[in-house]
């Protein structure tokens, strides 16, 4: 079987290897779609801080059973699924208390072990959800990014009949909108520099569109939400300038939620946030339910997907998807290897 493994910065090999024989209590699975997400072309830049070379990427999959271990109940031949790619101790503390998403030693599949870059690949059945057989192999690659999206509505708690801003119109803060408006929001709005991105969030039904390059976050919360301003605001980008304007825009009792990976210190404004009694929490990754939850919005149609992908690559291609992605950053949103034809 084809396997593609990653050397080193931009050093993929393409390797003729054996299918991984399963355990008792595995399945095989035939992986049919992966999806390239920021961490996978941090790693393939070489830039990635935790960790090392060389490992089979890809975390975000979709597949196809194709042999249930003897221990294995639930699943049969043919199920089309997803998998988890979480990795825990189950011993410390967080573990202890259901917090398995933040485990002291946790490891992402694909990341810091082997992931699902294979036509086969063999996994824990514990890991592995069902989809509905309906769903696409497009969509079900979807899964794990809307997966981080259903966990950060988690954090952010009760939508409720309240407005929500979400920073960054990316996949992943696309998604985030989405599951707000999934989630009882009363309006939502997203922000980007990318017109193109904004686009995008409009034709998946976003209520508001804002182009930061035409003003401040805060004249574009005022004009949207009144006087009220936002109940939370989810920074799905990240950078400085995104985590000041929403200190700056946040009201009294506003809720930020950090959803994405910053990469540098950044200096907070704590009398901000203390005076004004604002909550700033962080979310890492999702928990099983977090999961499950996207796995219904998938199957259910609810999630847009279709502005999502804006193209297939074969898995022998991965050198050409990343080219690819370095050179549309401002058109790309999620990027599929086709591992196995249906």
């Amino acid at each position: 079987m084809l396997e593609a493994v990653t050397k080193g910065a931009a050093d993929i090999e393409y390797r003729d290897v054996q299918k991984p024989e399963i355990a008792d209590n595995e399945l095989l699975l035939e992986v049919m779609r992966i999806g390239i997400c920021g961490s996978d072309i941090t790693i393939l830049h070489g830039q990635h801080k935790y960790m090392t070379f060389p490992v089979v990427q890809g975390h975000e999959a979709s597949a196809r059973v194709a042999q249930v271990g003897k221990n294995v109940q639930g699943f049969a031949v043919g199920d089309r699924v997803t998998v988890e790619p979480l990795v825990f101790c189950g011993k410390c503390r967080p573990c202890r208390d259901g917090n398995y998403n933040v485990c002291e030693s946790l490891k992402v599949l694909g990341v810091h072990q082997d992931g699902m870059g294979a036509q086969f690949f063999a996994v824990e059945a514990a890991k592995v959800l069902k989809l509905a057989p309906e769903t696409s192999y497009d969509r079900g690659a979807l899964v794990e990014p809307t997966a981080v999206a259903t966990a950060s509505i988690r954090r952010a708690g009760d939508l409720n009949g309240k407005n929500v801003v979400v920073l960054g119109a990316g996949p992943i803060g696309n998604l985030v909108a989405q599951v707000a408006r999934h989630s009882g929001a009363a309006s939502v709005m997203i922000t980007d520099i990318q017109e193109s991105r904004l686009k995008r969030a409009r034709e998946c039904g976003i209520d508001h569109t804002v182009n930061m390059r035409d003003g401040t976050l805060l004249d574009a919360v005022l004009e949207t939400f009144g006087p009220d301003k936002a109940d939370v605001i989810l920074d799905c980008a990240g950078v400085k300038s995104t985590i000041e304007q929403a200190i700056e825009a946040a009201r009294a009792g506003t809720r930020i939620v950090m959803v994405a990976n910053v990469k540098d210190p950044i200096t907070l404004m704590i009398p901000a946030l203390q005076r004004r009694e604002i909550d700033f929490i962080g979310v890492f990754v999702y928990r099983r339910e977090d999961f499950q939850r996207a796995v219904d919005l998938i199957d259910s149609g609810k999630i847009t997907s279709e502005q999502l992908i804006t193209n297939h690559f074969a898995l022998d291609r991965f050198h050409d998807a990343l080219e690819y992605i370095d050179n549309n950053q401002s058109e790309v949103m999620k990027v599929l290897l086709d591992v196995n034809e249906e």
